[in-house]
């Protein structure tokens, strides 16, 4: 009984943190969030939240975004698993991509900003890849970069060897670097990501909290409209694993307050 409260009560913690859309700041905090397996802890933590008026952010500037991440960012059309359109999987429409609502809420600032998305999801499987023939020249001039990948890695140590390259070459474009935790827990994954970011004094904004919640998924028998405009009603569980509209809206309130949070100069 004490088991599930505690579980209960650490999912509650979650979902309370992403409702604050917080990031994660201070070392202190990441220490501890490392040195364990749940989230327990970061309830003995007063240096959780980081005030965003604390930091200075210039809405006026247009600015380019690229997201580097897996299909939840962007998959191509893959009528094999009952995927007909070509933007952040489980999305019902392109526009409600996290991707695409990243970008109105900057164009709310400046009517220039742009989001663009990129699929680097083979990095995740094969950390040891050529990354320039994967990044090509999609960060040039790039204002700042989100790297949102994590789900699909299968080997966390060659991951975490590996992922410090990556960010090396984010840092050749721009000093301005969001890292996001998994959408699907992965502990050990997870570690890597939050370890990088302290390692390179980087934002780091938590995910798994909107993993965590049911309302979050696409589910079968819902419906979603195809790259033609035409709607058509989920069938197969591939794309049920990934967020629908309200989870992509979460991941993009999370994202876009880390985004504030960056010191970014005229």
């Amino acid at each position: 009984m004490r088991k599930n409260i505690r579980t209960i009560v650490a999912v509650a913690v979650i979902i309370a943190l992403g409702a604050l859309s917080c990031v994660y700041a201070g070392k202190k905090v990441y220490r501890k969030y490392l040195e364990y397996n749940d989230y327990k802890t970061v309830v003995n933590s007063s240096q959780l939240l980081l005030s965003r008026q604390n930091q200075p952010f210039n809405y006026d500037k247009p600015l380019r975004v690229v997201c580097l991440g897996n299909s939840i960012t962007r998959h191509e059309y893959l009528p094999e698993v009952e995927w007909y359109s070509d933007w952040g999987m489980a999305a019902s429409e392109e526009e409600n991509d996290y991707c695409h609502i990243l970008q109105r809420k900057l164009r709310q600032y400046n009517e220039k900003s742009e989001v663009i998305p990129l699929n680097i999801a083979r990095f995740e499987t094969n950390p040891r890849c050529d990354i320039d023939s994967l990044i090509g020249n999609t960060c040039d001039s790039a204002d700042i970069i989100v790297i949102n990948i994590g789900e699909n890695v299968r080997d966390a140590q060659t991951f975490g060897e590996n992922i410090q390259r990556l960010i090396d070459k984010c840092k050749r474009h721009t000093p301005h670097i969001v890292i996001a935790g998994c959408f699907w827990v992965s502990g050990d994954v997870e570690k890597v990501l939050l370890g990088s970011a302290i390692d390179n004094d980087l934002n780091f904004v938590p995910l798994s909290w909107i993993g965590a919640m049911r309302d979050a998924y696409i589910k079968q028998g819902d419906t979603i409209i195809d790259r033609e405009g035409k709607p058509y009603v989920l069938q197969k569980n591939f794309v049920s694993g990934h967020p629908n509209d309200e989870g992509m809206e979460r991941i993009s309130e999370a994202i876009f307050n880390a985004i504030t949070l960056l010191p970014i100069n005229n």
